[in-house]
């Protein structure tokens, strides 16, 4: 340690008798800088002609092996040091080597700065030549470019000459004069060929002028003379028309209605074919058969006169008629969208055709049904037809009905009155194959049909409404009007709707009781004589729905026999007694009363019971759905009131015979009946028969 102390003492006084040394030199002698600065640069130059001349992956080798050579090096002189004194000199000697191995990495090192700035300054003068090339490349291909809009526009180049329509050189040479056609110069010369035919087209144009003014002259001369004719009609109208008024007193004495069917005959003159089938069998059948029944004609006459003007011109007018509405339609969006205008006919053309698909006819037939007794209120059935689909369609709507109950006003909703009047005729299907591909031809979904005629509130196009119009489809897939269908098939329907119509109404009366809490039987029937005592009392009667009807566990036995359908009418009742209730679902079908309501029971007292797990509740529902299996039928006027006084007294026939089975006697028996249960299904005396003054129940 003392030696290595020592030897470090003295390396240090050596380099600060250097430092001292070359600080003096650089003092005393300033004259040698320029010469000290040539060798610097002259060593710079030299190293980088080398760093030239020499192979870098040589280098690269030179360097790692050096590295190699120094790493073994440092270990040598860790192994001397171990033994400083005996090794001393061979330290020194390590250290001379290393020192020079540390020189040859630096140089190494600058070889390798060197070659990479020169790399640099390379790519950088080579990126500035491409950048050169590049902006020279793209001024060339700018002056192309133009060249060639300059070229394209000068071949675009049109004339005004060239949009006028000359005849063909063939019928020129025939026609023209010599002095204008000139055939020894013009057949060899094409523009004298141009010019010639441009002067017989001016020529031509001038005497079609001088003609045209001619003509229009005359036609003033004709104009004039018709104005004057007409003017002496319009003065013999007024005078008619005074004529007319001082007959009617006579006409009213002699109950002579000439005025109003002249005008009646007017409006059915304009009506389309089928309508004016319906229109005429109707008349007929309500002027024999039906006084209650009226048949009117509404509608715009003047628009319809237009359309059987347009029809006897043809339908290239039409066409034209459409071609200037959609040309106005565009002229109306204005000049900032000109460039849009092919886009635009076409969307326009496309709206246009699809507006007119469900055009109707401006004339519709309207039908009134009174009832025939002093109640109820009118059926109004309005039908329309439209030309391009060839079909009827059919709404209606009521007047004079009560305004009263809340469940009640669905029975006479315009929505479903009239479905089904034929075996599954809801109206929500095309009577006509032909019209899904001309919905399809206008991008429409064929099965938005009836929605869409809903939308514009033209109505359902029903089956038995294209037969009364006689509307009927021939084996070729054309529709075809007759009028045997329409006289056939014209007093069934009217018979149907008016069945239907009084069907309703009566149901709308019960209803109307029924959300009243009035459970009481009509006058005169049959079951009204006998005494019956409820101990249940009705709750509610409200609307529901086809979705709390399915929920229910026993509807899947109704509906897959198709006896419910979703357009059905749905009511939810409530009978209580005590802490028991009694939730009924009924469903009453859209051709009531051919069909009687559907009810579905749920009791709930010690739990909730059903026909699915209670045989009593399913005898219950039988024997509920069942009314018309008695030996007296219930009247229109009552069915639904007698189903719910069969519910109530069933009801409380269970919970007095179920009471019995209890600890706890809930309900005393208030009903005389013979046996409680019978048989292993312990059915309940349901049926009710008299016994002299009284009544007694027994089993189903």
């Amino acid at each position: 340690m003392v030696n290595k102390d020592s030897s470090e003492k003295e390396s240090s006084d050596k380099k600060r008798r250097r430092t001292s040394a070359a600080s003096t030199s650089v003092d005393t002698s300033p004259a040698k800088m320029p010469k000290e600065e040539s060798v610097y640069q002259n060593a710079i130059k030299f190293e980088e002609q080398e760093a030239v001349k020499r192979a870098a992956d040589k280098d690269s080798k030179l360097f790692h092996q050096t590295c190699e050579d120094l790493k073994k090096l440092f270990a040598d002189v860790y192994n001397l040091k171990k033994d400083p004194e005996k090794n001393k000199q061979e330290i020194v000697e390590k250290r001379v080597d290393g020192s020079m191995m540390v020189v040859l990495l630096k140089k190494l090192n600058r070889l390798d700065k060197l070659r990479i700035r020169t790399g640099r300054d390379s790519l950088h003068r080579e990126k500035l030549t491409v950048d050169s090339n590049r902006l020279q490349l793209q001024n060339l291909l700018y002056e192309a470019d133009h060249l060639k809009r300059e070229v394209q526009r000068c071949y675009q180049f049109k004339s005004q000459d060239e949009d006028i329509d000359l005849v063909s050189v063939e019928e020129f040479y025939e026609t023209a004069p010599t002095e204008i056609s000139r055939p020894d110069k013009t057949k060899t010369d094409e523009h004298a060929r141009r010019l010639a035919r441009l002067e017989w087209e001016l020529q031509q144009r001038k005497e079609l002028t001088a003609l045209y003014k001619s003509l229009q002259a005359e036609k003033e001369l004709i104009i004039e003379d018709i104005g004057s004719k007409s003017e002496r009609l319009s003065c013999l109208a007024p005078r008619l028309h005074t004529l007319l008024k001082a007959t009617r007193p006579l006409q009213e004495a002699l109950d002579m209605e000439i005025e109003k069917d002249w005008e009646i005959q007017r409006f059915a003159r304009l009506l389309p074919h089928p309508l004016y089938l319906f229109y005429s069998n109707a008349q007929g059948y309500a002027d024999a058969c039906d006084k209650k029944m009226t048949v009117t004609i509404e509608g715009d006459d003047e628009e319809a006169k237009q359309i059987e003007e347009l029809a006897k011109g043809g339908d290239t007018q039409v066409d034209d008629d459409e071609n200037q509405q959609i040309d106005s339609d565009n002229e109306e969006n204005g000049e900032e969208k000109s460039h849009h205008r092919g886009r635009l006919s076409k969307t326009l053309l496309l709206e246009l055709k699809r507006t007119k698909l469900f055009k109707p006819h401006p004339l519709r037939v309207t039908v009134n049904l009174a009832m025939k007794g002093k109640e109820g209120g009118t059926l109004l059935i309005i039908f329309n037809y439209l030309p391009e689909l060839s079909m009827v369609a059919v709404r209606y709507r009521t007047k004079d009905m009560p305004s009263v109950g809340v469940s009640a006003g669905d029975v006479v909703y315009p929505g479903n009155l009239l479905n089904c009047l034929y075996p599954l005729d809801y109206g929500s299907e095309s009577p006509s194959a032909r019209s899904k591909y001309q919905l399809e031809a206008v991008g429409l979904d064929p099965s938005r049909l009836v929605s869409l005629l809903m939308e514009k509130k033209l109505g359902k196009p029903y089956r038995w409404a294209q037969r009364m119009c006689g509307l009927e489809m021939s084996p070729k897939g054309d529709i075809v009007t007759s009028d045997d269908l329409s006289q056939t098939s014209m007093s069934t329907i009217i018979k149907q709707i008016r069945n239907r119509w009084a069907a309703r109404v009566q149901l709308f009366k019960q209803l109307t009781a029924l959300e009243s809490g009035h459970v009481d039987l009509p006058k005169n029937h049959p079951e009204e004589s006998v005494p019956v005592r409820f101990s249940c009392r009705l709750h509610s009667w409200i609307a529901s729905t086809w979705q709390e009807f399915t929920a229910h566990p026993s509807s899947l036995l109704f509906t897959d026999e198709g006896l419910v359908s979703v357009s059905d009418l749905f009511y939810q009742v409530t009978l209580t007694r005590e802490s028991a209730r009694m939730t009924c679902l009924v469903a009453v079908g859209c051709d009531f009363p051919a069909h009687l309501p559907v009810w579905l029971l749920r009791l709930t007292w010690h739990g909730q019971h059903t026909s699915t797990d209670s045989p009593a509740i399913r005898d219950l529902e039988f024997w509920v759905n069942s009314l018309d299996d008695d030996s007296s039928r219930p009247r229109t006027a009552a069915i639904l009131v007698s189903q719910l006084r069969r519910i109530m007294t069933s009801m409380d026939i269970f919970l007095e015979t179920e009471s019995t089975l209890h600890a706890k006697l809930d309900y005393p028996a208030e009903k005389t009946f013979l046996r409680a249960f019978r048989g292993r299904q312990r059915s309940r005396p349901f049926r009710m028969m008299e016994n002299g003054g009284g009544v007694v129940y027994t089993h189903i």
